[in-house]
């Protein structure tokens, strides 16, 4: 089906689309001659909407087909902050070019990020498959990640549109998680958090310990986060390459909160892992040691941890358990015990004197 025969009902135009293959190809001659949908795996969990299409355009080198696919974030991931793809397109306009990691090209974006067209990087296996070989790689990556912006925070502040989950944006987060005890207690569902006293309060001690929580993470020094860093967010193209994409949630932080997503989403999707989390956690200390010459003593880096855990639990669980149908949360309910709500628990126990 050619361009002409299709409804054109991408949220682009044609000449976005034609000047962004014109930078991508290095021809100012390209002209796009067709436009065919193609179908998109689909990806879990994604902020927004995935559409996989099929260029074909001319110029100097003749015809030339390439694949793309156009993103279309949807909303932003807290109300007050910054939208998602806004984010992206920042990522990619800034601060592409000094990643230590390889990202997919931009083809073009609106410049509020409403929508991006980048070049598609199909992975070689699937993330569920990924071996210990490829878990190490990535773990290197993200420490080289942070390596390179490692206490650089006061010059990412030069980019406003970066979260700052602990500093400028801590309100918003806080108060996100407040309301969601709120509206469950309200609405007294779903039912499997509303009916338990304890998890009722865990959730309480968190949003009222939140800046108690905050402080041991306030010293560890800024870096930059990709705030998604995990296998399904990162493309396997043959051993020893990846591509890294879906910065929608980058943040100026430390970087041990990358590395709880890391492990703790990784955990969730695929339950058993090819290496278990202290190795995955050696492989990053280590790393940084060898690069930054950075260490932690072993209360350090279990104090860090234990309060790394309790925040993103904070930050992105607790409004999202809040909006889950109470069938899905009875059905993962062992794995959300293991996970998270069990190591939540025992960190507050160690840490929270009060309690």
């Amino acid at each position: 089906m050619s361009e002409s025969e299709l409804t054109w009902s991408w949220p682009f135009s044609k000449a976005d689309l034609t000047a962004g293959l014109r930078r991508y190809s290095k021809d100012l001659s390209v002209q796009v001659t067709e436009v065919i949908p193609l179908k998109v795996a689909d990806r879990r969990p994604s902020i927004g909407v995935l559409h996989g299409l099929q260029v074909t355009y001319e110029g100097l080198n003749g015809a030339m087909t390439t694949n793309i696919v156009v993103k279309e974030p949807r909303g932003s991931t807290r109300t007050g902050l910054a939208g998602a793809g806004r984010r992206e397109v920042g990522v990619y306009q800034f601060l592409a070019g000094q990643m230590p990691m390889v990202l997919p090209t931009l083809i073009a974006a609106s410049p509020s990020g409403d929508w991006l067209i980048m070049e598609a990087v199909p992975p070689a296996k699937e993330a569920s498959e990924w071996t210990s070989d490829d878990y190490l790689q990535a773990v290197d990556a993200l420490a080289q990640l942070h390596d390179r912006f490692w206490s650089l925070g006061e010059d990412l502040n030069a980019f406003p549109w970066l979260s700052r989950p602990l500093t400028a944006d801590f309100s918003v987060h806080v108060t996100a998680a407040a309301q969601s005890i709120e509206r469950i207690a309200y609405r007294k569902e779903p039912e499997s958090i509303a009916n338990s006293p304890q998890r009722m309060q865990l959730f309480k001690i968190l949003t009222q310990e939140a800046t108690f929580i905050s402080r041991a993470l306030l010293r560890s020094p800024n870096t930059l986060l990709h705030g998604d860093y995990w296998p399904g967010n990162i493309s396997v193209l043959s051993p020893g390459q990846q591509v890294v994409f879906d910065w929608q949630m980058t943040a100026i932080g430390p970087g041990i909160l990358d590395l709880v997503v890391f492990i703790k989403k990784s955990e969730w999707w695929f339950d058993t892992l090819p290496l278990g989390q202290d190795e995955i956690i050696a492989h990053y200390r280590n790393s940084l040691e060898s690069s930054l010459g950075m260490r932690w003593e072993r209360e350090e880096w279990d104090e860090l941890w234990d309060h790394a855990i309790m925040w993103h639990f904070l930050q992105e669980w607790m409004d999202l358990l809040a909006a889950s149908p109470d069938s899905l949360l009875v059905a993962s309910g062992d794995q959300l015990d293991r996970i998270w709500l069990d190591p939540v628990q025992k960190a507050i126990d160690r840490r929270i004197k009060s309690v």
